[in-house]
C-alpha cells in the first residue's frame, strides 16, 4: 500500500527543558534521546511505531514541552527516517533554537496552543 507518513510542525520535546550545554543529554526513555551538539544544534531521536513522523526541514517550527508549554522555535535542519534491523522505525530529528519567548509570550503562546492542539479532557 505504500510509507504512511505524519507531517508535524511542531518539535515535541520528551522532556520539560532544552538541554543547555554540549553533550548533555534529557530524556528518562530509552525509546527518547534529546542532547545537544557541539555546534549548538539539539538532536532529538525517537522510536514510533505505524506512521513515520516528518518535520519540513528548512523551516520553522514550534519548540514544545512534554507538558505542553511552548517555549519558542526552532529551525528544522535535518529529519531522518530509520528503519531499524528489527523493523522498529527510529525518526531523528537535529534543530536550531531559533528563538526562546519571555515569561509573557510563553504564558500567551502555550494557553493558544493548548486551546488548539492540546490533549482533550474527557
Amino acid at each position: 500500500m505504500g510509507y504512511k507518513y505524519e507531517f508535524t510542525w511542531l518539535i515535541r520535546l520528551p522532556v520539560d527543558e532544552l538541554p543547555q550545554k554540549p553533550n548533555e543529554q534529557k530524556g528518562d526513555g530509552e525509546n527518547l534521546l534529546l542532547w545537544k551538539r557541539t555546534s549548538g544544534n539539539i538532536i532529538l531521536g525517537f522510536f514510533r511505531q505505524g506512521h513515520k513522523l516528518a518535520h519540513p526541514v528548512g523551516m520553522e517550527a514550534l519548540i514544545v514541552t512534554k507538558s505542553e508549554e511552548v517555549l519558542g522555535y526552532g529551525h528544522i535542519v535535518k529529519s531522518e527516517i530509520y528503519e531499524l534491523p528489527d523493523g522498529t522505525l527510529t525518526t531523528v530529528v537535529e534543530f536550531s533554537v531559533t528563538r526562546l519567548f519571555d515569561e509573557e509570550e510563553k504564558t500567551v503562546i502555550t494557553r493558544i496552543f493548548r486551546e488548539m492542539y492540546g490533549q482533550r479532557q474527557a
